[in-house]
């Protein structure tokens, strides 16, 4: 299983999270390569003119690992993990078992002389197992546990295949903590893309429809990568793994529909608001409540100021100076919150189609950036720190 990164430094995730990073560097080193090619030539030609000129070192803000990966790619191998054992059921499911699924294959090559498997999809499923088998006796091995339990009716099968994810699922933050297992999460997306590709389950387009929720861009360029495993902004960059992804366009989709509830009706529409009358509403409300969830938060793990409805949206300069900062998470004083101004031109009256459309005002938002600790009355700030 491979092992470590050439171009990935000592304390930096081993993940998909740095590797913008890593593609940088290894850029860079290249140039320096050619550069010292470059020097060598100048010499042999006897030091004629200017020296070529060094390649510009990039600055580079590499994602720390804990110790060798972050906790959003340890849960994103983990999910990946979990979701093998409900695509391989599936695959087993739809298979018959004598053909291959799709149709007209039958499991050999084209000009192989041999005769083809009778179950592709078993020894696709036979191969999974195996793996993950390796894994796990390997993991055994390294930490000294009981070797991995058999059954009498063999080593294949569902069973063995979900108890052995399970397994892994569990012991997964210890086992990528070690330096000889950080090929798992490759592989473990490999097989997932595998097994999506056999059960026509891959996404049916690339592109999401969120916008960016990095504050300083907002574009709606965000596109999964399936090598890789996670959502990426074509604008700035930024890596969004799927739990996130998945998060952001829940708020985003909350906060349209708040936007489109707030937003003024038609004047060709006469808009009467509906007041119960007396009795009208006697039903108890002490059934169940719904969790509470503060609107602005900071998340513990990856310290991220999280900005939901109704908040999480264009804000003017006079409210983001007035909004209920949450409390530093790590010694629950007060935080300053940096912003950025963004300013989108308007638009002049035009008329399309014979109707005439008004003239949009240029607007001018507040966007936050990124905040810090400044303590209490008492006592100094932290240190703690984290973006928007």
């Amino acid at each position: 299983m491979p092992t470590t990164d050439p171009y990935t430094p000592a304390g930096a995730c081993m993940g998909g999270c740095n590797h913008r990073n890593r593609t940088t560097w290894a850029a860079y080193q290249r140039a320096v390569e050619d550069h010292a090619d470059q020097i060598d030539t100048w010499f042999r030609n006897g030091q004629e003119g200017e020296p070529p000129a060094e390649p510009d070192q990039p600055t580079i803000y590499w994602k720390p690992g804990n110790p060798l990966f972050c906790e959003r790619d340890i849960a994103a191998t983990r999910r990946s993990l979990l979701e093998l054992d409900t695509q391989a059921a599936q695959l087993a499911a739809t298979s018959d078992g004598h053909r291959a699924r799709g149709g007209g294959g039958d499991g050999r090559v084209s000009g192989s002389k041999t005769s083809g498997s009778v179950s592709p999809a078993a020894d696709i499923l036979d191969r999974l197992v195996g793996d993950l088998f390796d894994v796990e006796d390997e993991w055994r091995s390294l930490r000294g546990y009981q070797p991995r339990p058999t059954t009498p009716v063999g080593p294949r099968g569902s069973h063995p295949r979900s108890r052995t994810i399970g397994w892994l699922a569990d012991h997964l933050a210890d086992i990528l903590a070690h330096e000889d297992m950080t090929g798992l999460p490759r592989k473990v997306f490999n097989w997932e893309r595998i097994l999506r590709h056999l059960n026509k389950d891959a996404r049916p387009s690339t592109s999401s429809p969120i916008r960016c929720p990095r504050p300083t861009c907002g574009e709606r360029r965000v596109a999964w990568d399936d090598e890789r495993h996670y959502y990426a902004c074509g604008a700035c960059g930024n890596i969004i793994y799927e739990t996130e992804h998945d998060e952001h366009e829940r708020e985003q989709a909350e906060a349209a529909d708040l936007a489109r509830l707030e937003s003024s009706l038609p004047s060709a529409v006469a808009h009467q608001v509906l007041t119960p009358g007396p009795r009208d509403d006697a039903e108890t409300r002490t059934a169940g409540t719904l969790p509470v969830v503060d609107p602005i938060r900071i998340d513990p793990d990856t310290l991220r100021l999280i900005l939901r409805a109704p908040y999480n949206r264009p804000l003017t300069e006079a409210e983001i100076l007035t909004l209920p900062w949450p409390p530093c998470p790590s010694c629950s004083g007060s935080i300053h919150v940096e912003h950025t101004i963004v300013e989108r031109a308007g638009k002049a009256a035009a008329t399309v189609g014979g109707r005439p459309l008004p003239a949009i005002a240029p607007e001018r938002h507040a966007m936050p950036k990124f905040w810090r600790c400044i303590g209490t009355q008492d006592e100094p700030a932290c240190g703690a720190e984290g973006s928007a």
